[in-house]
């Protein structure tokens, strides 16, 4: 019995390495491709992590045929020596186009002999990935309106323009008016993707970014109305041209070259999607009825959330039935609004890290705005600034580390009001509703909380407490500091 096992094994064995193409027949095959510019008789040689630049591989068309389409006609291919590794088998190549020189490269490969990249294909989006990596500019930042406030200097202005650094955005965006000082030119319109939708934005080309000591040329952007103390915003701006480190303990954003990129902390690697232009991630949710659901969310900087759950998502899971809800706003995003619904839930789970009793916004669905969605909501700066994280684009990976924010209680809604700790454990006002009431009238935002009722702001450090406070449905007797004065209120 054993020996007909065997017999089958090895039989099968024989079978698959007759299917698997040789190194040599798998290059004469891509020569051919790339000859007739046919991108389709090449993509079964291509792995599945196949990518060119920091591109996603559900590009692999779209870039692959602007390259074919880019180049002169390909004459020849000519192979040279063949390195193997543990994990990679390295072809060097020449490419021979018609009137031109010979251009060297080398084809990568895994060890179905599946081809994994191409580097003179990543020398055109000026990614090396064996290049040794440095840090080439540290950034300070400052925390504004609870999110990433990064000073940059744009085009021949001299003024610092203050921008949200945000993950969530594929691009750049400014005000009209900073727009106006930064010597902007509109070149035309186009529709921009926005929470809730799209909308039709003015887009200008050929901007330059100076942050630090670089410089970031070609970069579009488009122009929105001011809703903020920002004057715009960016993220893959640097995504796409560094690996990112952002230290909330520090308050700095190191930039590194793309390269051969070796982690050095704790943290595992945490692959995300890009097929969006934006890092998309696992996120495991729980709700108040024990529903679970696994969603794909943004990793978003820009979104002023703990956990926002968009529309669509919302709508096909049913979601609103399995929340309670605190209370109700509007988001706003690039002059798109939609209606939101707020509560909390026992259990978010991000990458083996579990955060209990999270606030949560639901977005309204809109029958007539179905499918303008991405991804299935956004993963927020309040759970986000719970790490120190590094984005890789070029190898789709996120590093979480806990930093000092890691074991912070979530934000949490009582009697009209919004709190949380703030970056030196104060405890203070985030938004206040139910404006009506004459106690909320005197409030301002970020004004801090003292006490409620027995329990000072240092013991709702501890969830349990927040928990217990919470479930007490009696009135809340609040002391607050606000401009130098102490005020002792009922709510």
């Amino acid at each position: 019995m054993k020996k007909i096992l065997v017999l089958s094994m090895l039989f099968f064995a024989c079978i698959l390495n007759a299917q698997k193409k040789s190194i040599q027949e798998t290059i004469k095959t891509f020569e051919k491709s790339f000859q007739n510019k046919d991108y389709n008789s090449l993509k079964d040689l291509l792995a599945s992590q196949f990518t060119v630049g920091y591109g996603d591989s559900s590009s692999n068309e779209f870039y692959l045929t602007t390259i074919f389409n880019a180049f002169p006609a390909l004459d020849s291919l000519q192979i040279g020596k063949i390195a193997k590794t543990k994990t990679e088998k390295r072809a060097a190549v020449n490419f021979f186009f018609k009137g031109g020189e010979k251009e060297p490269s080398e084809i990568v490969f895994d060890q179905d002999n599946k081809m994994l990249y191409v580097t003179s294909f990543d020398r055109l989006y000026n990614v090396d990935r064996n290049a040794e990596v440095k840090k080439v500019a540290s950034i300070p930042f400052e925390i504004l309106e609870n999110q990433i406030a990064v000073k940059i200097k744009l085009n021949k202005s001299d003024r610092d323009f203050v921008m949200l650094f945000d993950t969530g955005a594929d691009g750049m965006a400014l005000n009209p008016d900073s727009a106006y000082k930064a010597g902007v030119v509109v070149t035309k319109t186009k529709s921009a993707s926005v929470v809730g939708g799209n909308q039709e934005v003015q887009y200008a080309a050929d901007n330059t970014i100076y942050i630090g000591n670089q410089v970031i040329k070609n970069q579009g952007l488009v122009v929105f109305p001011k809703n903020s103390a920002y004057d715009g915003l960016f993220g893959a701006n640097l995504l796409r041209k560094y690996i990112t480190k952002v230290n909330f303990d520090t308050q700095t954003i190191d930039l590194y070259n793309f390269g051969n990129y070796v982690y050095d902390g704790k943290a595992k690697p945490l692959i995300f999607d890009y097929k969006a232009g934006v890092p998309i991630v696992k996120v495991n949710l729980t709700f108040p009825d024990h529903k679970k659901i696994e969603g794909n969310f943004t990793f978003d900087t820009g979104a002023g959330y703990d956990l926002i759950v968009y529309g669509p998502f919302n709508h096909n899971n049913n979601l609103q039935t399995s929340l309670k809800t605190d209370y109700t706003s509007t988001n706003h995003s690039l002059g798109s609004r939609t209606g939101i619904v707020y509560g909390t839930i026992p259990n978010v789970a991000i990458d083996g890290n579990n955060f209990l009793d999270v606030s949560i916004a639901l977005q309204e669905y809109q029958e007539n705005n179905k499918k303008w969605a991405a991804a299935d909501g956004s993963l927020g700066i309040d759970l986000i600034k719970r790490f120190n994280f590094t984005i890789d684009l070029v190898h789709k990976t996120i590093y979480l580390e806990p930093n000092k924010n890691f074991k912070k209680p979530s934000s949490f809604y009582i009697s009209g009001l919004v709190l949380d700790f703030d970056s030196e454990n104060n405890l203070i006002i985030k938004k206040i509703f139910d404006t009506d009431n004459k106690d909320l009238k005197k409030l301002k935002i970020g004004s801090k909380v003292m006490q409620i009722n027995d329990f000072e702001a240092k013991d709702l450090l501890k969830q349990e407490n927040i928990t217990t406070l919470k479930s007490n449905t009696t009135e809340k007797d609040m002391i607050i500091e606000q401009d130098n004065q102490s005020l002792r209120i009922s709510l």
